[in-house]
C-alpha cells in the first residue's frame, strides 16, 4: 500500500465500481472485496448499514477520468482541450424588457 495513492472507483465495475476500486487500492482480486460485501449485506440487521455504507463510498470515492460515469456527470467532453479557454456562456448585451399585454 503506497502512501501517496488514492483510491478511485475502477472502470472494472458492477454497478458503481466500488469494491474493484477498493480491491485496486489494496492490491486483492476485486471478487474476494464483492464477496466480503455480499456476506455482510446478507447478515440480518446489517443489510441496510452495508447498503448505505457502499452509496456513500459511491458519492465520496471519486470515479477514474476516463469512466463513461465520469464523463456523464462531470460534463467532460471528448474534446475537452479545444474549448479551454473559451466560455460556454452567452453574454447578452442591451437587452430591453417588454411588457405583453
Amino acid at each position: 500500500m503506497d502512501s501517496g495513492k488514492k483510491m478511485k472507483r475502477s472502470k472494472d465495475r458492477i454497478i458503481f465500481g466500488v469494491c474493484a476500486g477498493i480491491a485496486t487500492y489494496f492490491g486483492i482480486n476485486s471478487w474476494i472485496v464483492r464477496g466480503i460485501w455480499l456476506i455482510l449485506a446478507v447478515i440480518p440487521h446489517m443489510t441496510l448499514l452495508i447498503i448505505g455504507i457502499y452509496l456513500m463510498c459511491t458519492v465520496l470515492i471519486p470515479a477514474e477520468e476516463s469512466s463513461l460515469f465520469s464523463m456523464l456527470f462531470k460534463g467532460t467532453e471528448k474534446n475537452g482541450s479545444q474549448n479551454k479557454g473559451k466560455s460556454s456562456r452567452k453574454i447578452l448585451k442591451d437587452v430591453r424588457e417588454k411588457d405583453i399585454r
